[in-house]
Order: C-alpha cells, then sequence, then structure tokens
C-alpha cells in the first residue's frame, strides 16, 4: 500500500493533523470513478439524457434499463466526437491550459423481439459501449512573493527560491459497457435489468517549479508519490420500471447499484535516510478496492401527439457510500468521506420536436457538488497564512447545456448535438515534498487554494439504421 504521509495531496483542516487526512484517493474517486459517464448518443445527450420515461434509444439505459422495452424497433448506432476543456486557474494572475481529444464515444444495440404473448408481447436486449475522456490540466504561473530563503549555519543568507510555477496534468478515459434486457407487458408496464461493467484508466502528474534569486535558475520537481497511473476495473447493475398511463403521460424509477471497483496503481516515490535525503525514487506497484456509491433516478416523460415529447429527470447520488478497502490502509480516506461528502442531486431536463423526418432537440444538467465546505489553514497569494473556508471544493455544481438535430431517411438516420458543461471550484495544493530526478528535494510548506473555471464541450455525431 502506497505509504505517503504529508507528501500526497495532503491537507490540515482546522483540528485534524496533516498525519490524519490524505485527499488524492478520495478526490480521485469521486472525479474519475464516482461520476455518472457523461457520454452517448447523439440523440441523448442532445436531450440533456433526460431520457429515463421516454426510453428506446439505447443510451436511455443509463437512466433506466426499463426504456430499453419502448423499442419497437431493432437498431444499431455509432457515436463519434470531439471533445475538449479550456481550464482557466486563478492564483495571482489567471493562466489557461486547454486541449481536445477525437474519440468514439459511444456504440451500441437494441435486438427487440416479439412474442406470441398477448401481455408480455415484447422483449428486448440491448449492448451499450460509452467512454468519456478524463483529460485535464491546472497550470498557476509564477509568483516572486511565495519565496523561501536558505541560510548557512551561521544565519547568513545563501539564496532565494521563489515560487516559479505550479502545474497537475491527467491523461485518461473512463469507459461503460452495459448488457440490457427488458419486456414489455401490454405496452403499458416496462421492465429491465443492466449488467455493467466499468473501467477507469489514468495517467497523472504533478510538478512544482522554483526559481533561484541568485543565479536565476529554475528547478522543477514532481510531488513525491507523482507521477502515478491508475486502472480500475469494475462491475454494477441497475434496476428499473417505467409505465405508461395514457399515450401522452408515463414515469419511470430505476436504481442504479454502487460500482465495485479493483483498482492497481502505479507510482514513484521517494525514500529518504535519517537525515533527510532523498536514498532513492523509484517506481511501485500495489492495488486496492474502492466501492462508489450508488444512485436513483424518479422520471417524468410527456407525449405531445406526434411532434413533441419532454423528459425530466431526478437523480439522488449516494455519494456518502464511497469506501476503501482494505479499511485498514485507508483509515484517513475513508474518514475524508465520512467528514466531507455529502450526497448529492442532479435534475435533467429536455425536449425533441419532430416534423416529418427532422429532429431538434434541447436539454438542461444540473448536478450537485459531492463536497461540502472545507475549512484549513491556507496561505493567500502573499503567503500570509490564515483559515479558509472553501465552499464546494475540488468539484463544484455542474451545468450542462446541450442542442441537437437529427434527420431520419427512413431506417438510417443521423444526428448530431453540442453540449457546454461549466463548474467553478477551488482546488488545494502544497504542504507536499518536491523530488527531482537528481535526488534532491524542496518542501512546499503551507496550503495553497487556487480558484477554478473549468469549460469543457462535446460534439457528438451519431450513424445509425433501424430494421
Amino acid at each position: 500500500m502506497k505509504k505517503i504521509v504529508t507528501s500526497l495531496f495532503s491537507l490540515v483542516a482546522i483540528g485534524v493533523s496533516a498525519q490524519e487526512v490524505n485527499i488524492q484517493y478520495p478526490t480521485n474517486a469521486t472525479t474519475y470513478y464516482g461520476q455518472d459517464i457523461n457520454s452517448g448518443s447523439a440523440k441523448y445527450i442532445g436531450m440533456g439524457g433526460a431520457v429515463g420515461a421516454l426510453g428506446g434509444d439505447i443510451s436511455s439505459v443509463e437512466q433506466n434499463p426499463a426504456g430499453l422495452g419502448v423499442a419497437i424497433n431493432s437498431e444499431v448506432q455509432v457515436t463519434a466526437g470531439v471533445s475538449n476543456y479550456i481550464n482557466r486557474a486563478r492564483f495571482k494572475e489567471t493562466i489557461q491550459a486547454k486541449d481536445s481529444e477525437f474519440n468514439f464515444q459511444q456504440f451500441g444495440g437494441t435486438f427487440v423481439f416479439n412474442t406470441n404473448d398477448p401481455s408480455w408481447n415484447r422483449i428486448a436486449i440491448g449492448v451499450n459501449y460509452n467512454s468519456q475522456n478524463l483529460n485535464n490540466e491546472m497550470q498557476l504561473g509564477r509568483n516572486e512573493n511565495i519565496a523561501f530563503d536558505v541560510k548557512d549555519e551561521n544565519g547568513a543568507l545563501i539564496n532565494t527560491y521563489r515560487f516559479d510555477g505550479y502545474a497537475q496534468a491527467v491523461d485518461g478515459w473512463k469507459s461503460k459497457f452495459s448488457l440490457n434486457f427488458a419486456s414489455s407487458y401490454e405496452d403499458k408496464l416496462f421492465l429491465g435489468l443492466g449488467l455493467n461493467f466499468h473501467e477507469t484508466n489514468f495517467n497523472s502528474i504533478t510538478q512544482y517549479a522554483e526559481r533561484a534569486d541568485q543565479g536565476g535558475q529554475r528547478y522543477i520537481y514532481n510531488q513525491n508519490g507523482s507521477p502515478y497511473s491508475e486502472n480500475g476495473q469494475g462491475f454494477s447493475f441497475s434496476l428499473g420500471g417505467l409505465y405508461k398511463f395514457n399515450h401522452n403521460v408515463r414515469a419511470g424509477l430505476a436504481y442504479h447499484s454502487p460500482v465495485w471497483y479493483d483498482v492497481a496503481e502505479d507510482y514513484y516515490q521517494a525514500s529518504f535516510a535519517s537525515n533527510g535525503d532523498v536514498q532513492s525514487y523509484n517506481l511501485y506497484s500495489s492495488d486496492y478496492r474502492l466501492t462508489t456509491g450508488g444512485r436513483a433516478v424518479g422520471s417524468l416523460g410527456f407525449v405531445l401527439g406526434k411532434n413533441l415529447s419532454v423528459g425530466a429527470d431526478y437523480t439522488y447520488h449516494m455519494n456518502k457510500d464511497t469506501k476503501f478497502k482494505p479499511s485498514n490502509n485507508f483509515a484517513s480516506s475513508n474518514r475524508f468521506v465520512d467528514n466531507y461528502l455529502q450526497d448529492s442531486h442532479e435534475v435533467r431536463l429536455g425536449a425533441e420536436f419532430r416534423e416529418q423526418g427532422f429532429k431538434a432537440r434541447i436539454g438542461y444538467n444540473y448536478v450537485g457538488s459531492p463536497y461540502k465546505d472545507l475549512s484549513l489553514e491556507a496561505a493567500d497569494v502573499n503567503n500570509i497564512v490564515s483559515n479558509t473556508t472553501l465552499n464546494k471544493p475540488f468539484q463544484g455544481d455542474i451545468n450542462r447545456l446541450s442542442f441537437g438535430v437529427g434527420y431520419d431517411f427512413g431506417g438510417f438516420y443521423i444526428d448530431a448535438a453540442y453540449q457546454y458543461q461549466q463548474q467553478k471550484y477551488s482546488t488545494i495544493i502544497g504542504n507536499a515534498t518536491f523530488v527531482d530526478y537528481d535526488l534532491k528535494d524542496v518542501d512546499l510548506i503551507n496550503n495553497y487554494t487556487p480558484h477554478i473555471k473549468l469549460d469543457q464541450n462535446l460534439f457528438l455525431v451519431t450513424l445509425g439504421w433501424q430494421f
């Protein structure tokens, strides 16, 4: 198990020592493992994912597996797109980092079988694969107010080293493959089951740079424990029901279980001699088990004539059920979950307008932060330490707005969608040891709390065929 005491993303909360709290694991669990996968067909994304009670599209199983039973035709589809981010980090000055990537976001199929039973008249089997890009980078610029003097044994100044930049970068993806089963009872009641296989794979590095006043040399260090990588393989299941009250109104309920992950990690870690010098900086491996919180989804759908459908979904996220094992190795991480994670709420709204073969869609999501406010001793941009309270740190409330269009050519169809996502939050850096490959180390003693504004864009195109 990784043994990093004060050196890896640790913080000092009021009344809590740095040795007691390590935030890397719980924040990674929430950001990279615990959030719903933001991926799907262009129709699904264009309607804001508010399809739990409308069903039909294979991506609707992300909200309610019973929606698969609404389908009356078999179909296959594939979705490709471009995702990008713009990360604006403010710490004395604002530094912008951005990147974009093309990949296949989704592919799936629905296979419908009519039965001879007049009551249970139809069954459907669906397979679906979703992938989400996790790439992100935060950069901080120079701050000459954060300075550290180095003196000789007589107290004479040797040199002063100043904060000359900081960066955190993540490169990776997560995916979900689901096998779904649904049935229709007299086209009024629909029941569904999903078996889901998850994978999260990412690499991360955190670096700190300092510059010497005398000589002007610049030194770059890796945070102890970094770079590191993780690969998590997980399983979950989902259950759902959907009922049509009449042609115009329908409602659904679904339960999505926790995801049970086995995680393998690789990381660089320094070992220190008794005098404090770095003896080695080597690659290590370990593994652990992670359980993320489940969620419950309630949905309403309205179909107005043949031209308009409207969906509204509410999701209750059970974030506080997040747990790490072996428990004795993750006491601080589990304590952080107990103290600072909270169950959260999500609202989805969406609509689709149809006129012959043409379709237009709009959607909105609100995803509440899973974090409570957090208090700690932190330094400002002038390196002055004070008690600081962070509102919804690490991941702020998420707002998503989406649009989409499509055209059905009679069996073959094409859909396109655009989604804009924004969140604002503060993160915590510092209070850590940094090491370079020449086995030199430096301590960034204080906590610092840069403010982040993260904008993300998603452009999707789906090609499909109904038969």
